[in-house]
């Protein structure tokens, strides 16, 4: 088996996507383990989705980061809240007088009603403001869970149109390899003939050096055509450059940070055809 033919033929991908009846399946995996090419393909196929849908993950919006302090500010604030109670030494001086004795059991049960007013009122405010940061936090849970949602439908249509372009038969899949100055350096391009959308997988490539940047080129009829430049990233995370209507082939240079109108030759690092 040629197994570089087979990589190329797209049918790892359909398998990974589930694409594949169960004896086209089979077959696939019976590839896989036969041959360390193919499965060492299969697993970077694999971490290439999942770092896709990693990298396009989106973070929380800072009015909900906001709105979340704000919350748990105010539930500190309302616990610190108490009543205070100012104690007063009455001193009654008890007297043979009847009169006497009422205004000082007056006195007293007013000062115990007091006491007890001021304990209840104080429980109340407390409940009440326990329901208060308990409503606080259910709006909190519901926003974030519905953030959350919003973010895994995202997400997933992200994944879905990632699915849907890489299976397009008119998407075609070139292996970029390392030339002379750069052996071990490799990469994938996804181009779309009929969109003519470019994605970018950078496999392994040396780090630039300062000032200078990599940048992708489409060989039309042997004419170089800027394809954009890019950054690298994190192995198997996919890049979408500049759109390409024809080529017959993708190359990528090492040029001055920014990007060059034309390549320059001697710094080819990978080269792939069509």
């Amino acid at each position: 088996m040629n197994t570089q033919d087979y990589i190329a033929s797209g049918i790892l991908e359909m398998y990974i996507l589930g694409g594949l009846d169960q004896t086209e399946s089979e077959q696939v995996e019976r590839a896989i383990s036969t041959y360390p090419e193919i499965e060492a393909e299969y697993n970077q196929l694999q971490l290439t989705l999942e770092n896709y849908a990693q990298a396009h993950a989106i973070a929380p919006p800072s009015a909900l980061k906001d709105k979340i302090v704000g919350a748990i500010e105010k539930q500190l604030t309302d616990s610190k809240t108490e009543s205070a109670f100012n104690s007063k030494s009455i001193s009654i001086v008890p007297k043979k007088n009847t009169f006497n004795w009422l205004v000082a059991a007056s006195v007293t049960i007013a000062i115990i009603s007091t006491a007890l007013s001021g304990y209840f009122w104080n429980q109340w405010k407390n409940a009440e403001g326990q329901l208060i940061s308990m409503q606080q936090e259910n709006r909190i849970f519901a926003q974030n869970v519905n953030f959350l949602i919003d973010s895994s439908q995202l997400m997933l249509k992200e994944k879905n149109e990632y699915v849907s372009f890489i299976t397009d038969t008119a998407t075609t899949k070139v292996v970029l390899k390392g030339l002379p100055i750069s052996p071990n350096a490799t990469a994938l391009v996804f181009w779309n003939r009929s969109t003519k959308e470019v994605f970018l997988d950078i496999k392994s490539l040396p780090t630039p050096p300062e000032g200078m940047q990599y940048q992708l080129w489409a060989l039309d009829n042997g004419v170089p055509i800027d394809a954009g430049i890019f950054d690298l990233t994190e192995t198997g995370s996919l890049q979408k450059l500049k759109s390409i209507n024809n080529a017959q082939a993708f190359a990528v240079t090492l040029e001055k940070a920014g990007g060059s109108p034309t390549p320059t030759l001697e710094m080819i690092h990978i080269l792939g055809t069509i």
